[in-house]
C-alpha cells in the first residue's frame, strides 16, 4: 500500500514595504550625515553665502517694497536643494553603480522603485533640515522671518517642486562615471544657479542669460518661492514648467537605468 504523502509548498515571504522604506530613508540619511563634504556642500555653503551675501543687506527693500533677507532666504535655499540634488543623485547614484552596489540591490529581492523612493524621500528630508537651517540662521543672525504659514508654505513647494532636478540628478547619476559625474553634478550646480538668477539678480546678468533663465528648472523654482514672497500670482506656470520637467526627465533616467541594467553595471 503506498502512502501519499502531501507536498508543502512554501511561497517566499516579502519583507513589509513600509518597515524596509524606513531602513532604506535611515540608510540614506546615514549615508549623507558620514559624508563631510556632502554635509558641507548642502548645509553649510549656503550658511555660509547667506552670511558673505545676504547678512550685509537683509534689512534692505526690493523696488516692490519685499525684504531682501526673505529674497535672498529663498535664493540660497533653492541653492541647496540644488546641490543635494545634483550630489546626492549624481555623484552618489554613478559611485553606487560602479562600486558595485546596484548590483547587489538588483540581485536582491528588492524593488527599484523602493530604493529609489527611499533615496527620494531621504532627500527630502535632508532638504527639510537644510531649509530649517538657514531659516533658523537667517532669523537669528539677521532678524529675517517669515509668518509660520507662509514659511511653511513656501518650504512645501520648495521641496515639491525638487522632484525635477532629483530627476535630473538620476540622469547623471546613471549615465556618467564617478569621476566625471562629480565635475558635471558640480558645473550644472554652478551654471543653473547663476543661470538662475539664485547668487545675483536677472536683471544684473548679461542679456543672453537672462533670455535662458525661463528655460532652466531651479528658475523656476526658485520663482516660486520668489512670487511667494512678494506675495503675486501666476505660480502655476511655474509648476507647470516643473510637472514638464519631471516626466522629461524621469522618462529619460528610467531609460538611463534600463540601459544600465542591462549591460549588468
Amino acid at each position: 500500500m503506498t502512502t501519499l504523502t502531501p507536498t508543502l509548498t512554501t511561497t517566499p515571504r516579502r519583507a513589509p514595504t513600509l518597515p524596509l522604506l524606513g531602513q532604506l530613508v535611515l540608510a540614506e540619511l546615514r549615508r549623507m550625515i558620514r559624508n563631510p563634504m556632502f554635509a558641507m556642500g548642502t548645509l553649510g555653503f549656503p550658511l555660509i553665502f547667506f552670511a558673505l551675501f545676504g547678512l550685509p543687506n537683509v534689512h534692505e527693500k526690493t523696488d516692490a517694497g519685499v525684504s531682501v533677507g526673505q529674497y535672498l532666504l529663498v535664493s540660497f535655499g533653492t541653492y541647496s536643494l540644488l546641490s543635494l540634488a545634483m550630489f546626492s543623485f549624481g555623484a552618489a547614484v554613478a559611485a553606487e553603480r560602479t562600486g558595485g552596489w546596484l548590483r547587489l540591490m538588483r540581485a536582491a529581492p528588492l524593488p527599484a522603485p523602493l530604493y529609489l523612493t527611499g533615496k527620494v524621500v531621504a532627500a527630502l528630508c535632508f532638504s527639510a533640515v537644510s531649509l530649517t537651517a538657514l531659516y533658523l540662521f537667517g532669523h537669528v543672525a539677521g532678524g529675517v522671518t517669515f509668518p509660520l504659514g507662509e514659511g511653511l508654505r513656501i518650504a512645501g513647494e520648495l521641496l515639491l517642486g525638487m522632484i525635477p532636478l532629483i530627476a535630473l540628478g538620476l540622469c547623471i547619476g546613471f549615465l556618467a562615471t564617478p569621476t566625471s559625474a562629480s565635475v558635471v553634478a558640480q558645473i550644472i550646480s554652478v551654471l543653473m544657479s547663476f543661470g538662475s538668477g539664485l547668487f545675483m539678480p536677472l536683471d544684473q546678468l548679461p542679456k543672453v542669460v537672462q533670455n535662458l533663465a525661463p528655460y532652466l528648472p531651479s528658475y523656476h523654482l526658485g520663482q516660486l518661492g520668489w512670487t511667494a514672497v512678494e506675495g503675486q500670482g501666476g505660480s502655476a506656470v511655474h509648476w507647470a514648467w516643473l510637472a514638464g520637467y519631471t516626466v522629461v526627465l524621469g522618462l529619460l533616467a528610467a531609460w538611463a537605468y534600463r540601459r544600465d541594467e542591462a549591460r549588468g553595471q
